[in-house]
């Protein structure tokens, strides 16, 4: 049966905007494999000697539950000619959904905690930080997980048999109708822009305070302390909280939109990136001056004799001596010492 102009024209609208989808995601998945393998010997030098703890649990997850994401969305979501069951594609969507929102989580979770390490909060207070910037992802994620599973697994159309895509796709319309997918969808995009605004204003307020009077040092100080990559996240993640509000996006122009196409592939890549970041420079610093409550929380404190005594650069050094006002690991020990310099499906 031929088919009809409109419905030529719809078919190559829908090509169109998975060309443009691949064409935007990739380039950002091949980034972030580069940045790993370009960290990996920073990662080895601070990250592994380090005895399991919640700072290293969480940088880990964060890093290779990433990378694990990205084999799963080309592995499901790309052409590659994969023949994969309907039940296959059903769990590994299911399975990409959980590791993807746990990604999701641990960024926000260390936002959270270098907020309050920038604070010197209490424990009490840094929990209610962290609530902040960790309950509305994982409402989401929890909704987005019932969603998979709730949504049934459907045949391959023809079409996306001949392009070589291996599962099924899902419109943002069909997961509307057919799940809890967009329940209460406009509420907690208004909700989550309110709290990432109030983190932002309490982290610029704070950073204000805390770097004051740094006069020509302030950039030098603000990236050894890793102010420069959590103002960075902060920026992004308000930029994300607005364009996901139903003002700007409404659920049926989420498809193919080039906006939130490009919000979604910056939230799993370059966030996680600037988290990572974070975590490295709360185990290279004390944000505290006195009590490392943060860091505590994080990363376990060594013995004198520990092998991973983390090394200050002679930047840093020159800046401790003037009286930056920071700590370094390496001051309770033989004092400062030199450190070589180093650095997600329909999300609801």
């Amino acid at each position: 049966m031929a088919m009809s102009a409109k419905q030529i024209q719809a078919l190559a609208d829908d090509v169109s905007a998975w060309r443009m989808q691949e064409y935007i995601f990739i380039p950002f998945y091949c980034f972030y494999v580069y940045y790993v393998l370009t960290t990996i010997a920073e990662e080895v030098s601070i990250i592994l000697p380090q005895k399991w703890s919640r700072g290293k649990v969480l940088y880990m997850i964060m890093r290779y539950g990433l990378l694990f994401h990205i084999a799963l969305q080309l592995s499901r979501d790309y052409r590659n000619y994969l023949s994969i069951s309907l039940g296959g594609c059903k769990a590994l969507a299911i399975i990409d959904r959980v590791i993807y929102f746990a990604v999701v989580i641990i960024c926000d979770f260390s936002l959270g905690i270098c907020l309050g390490a920038l604070l010197q909060a209490k424990r009490l207070y840094l929990a209610a930080i962290s609530l902040l910037s960790c309950g509305i992802p994982f409402v989401n994620g929890v909704i987005s997980l019932v969603s998979d599973i709730q949504y049934p697994a459907e045949p391959l159309s023809r079409l996306d048999t001949e392009l070589g895509y291996p599962c099924y796709y899902v419109s943002s319309d069909q997961f509307t109708e057919g799940t809890i997918a967009f329940v209460g969808r406009d509420i907690r995009t208004y909700i989550n822009l309110v709290t990432t605004a109030l983190l932002a204003a309490l982290g610029i307020i704070t950073l204000a305070v805390r770097y004051r009077g740094r006069g020509g040092h302030l950039i030098q100080v603000m990236r050894r302390d890793g102010g420069i990559h959590y103002l960075s996240l902060l920026a992004v993640r308000l930029a994300l909280a607005i364009v996901r509000t139903p003002a700007v996006l409404s659920v049926s122009d989420l498809d193919g939109n080039p906006v939130f196409i490009l919000a979604r592939v910056t939230n799993e890549t370059i966030v996680t990136i600037l988290a990572q970041r974070l975590l490295i420079n709360m185990r290279k610093v004390d944000y505290m001056g006195s009590e490392p409550v943060a860091s505590k929380l994080l990363f376990a404190q060594q013995g004198p004799d520990s092998e991973d005594d983390l090394e200050g650069d002679s930047e840093t050094s020159k800046m401790g001596s003037e009286g930056t006002g920071v700590r370094r690991w390496a001051a309770t020990r033989e004092g400062p010492k030199e450190r070589k310099a180093g650095e997600k499906g329909t999300n609801v």
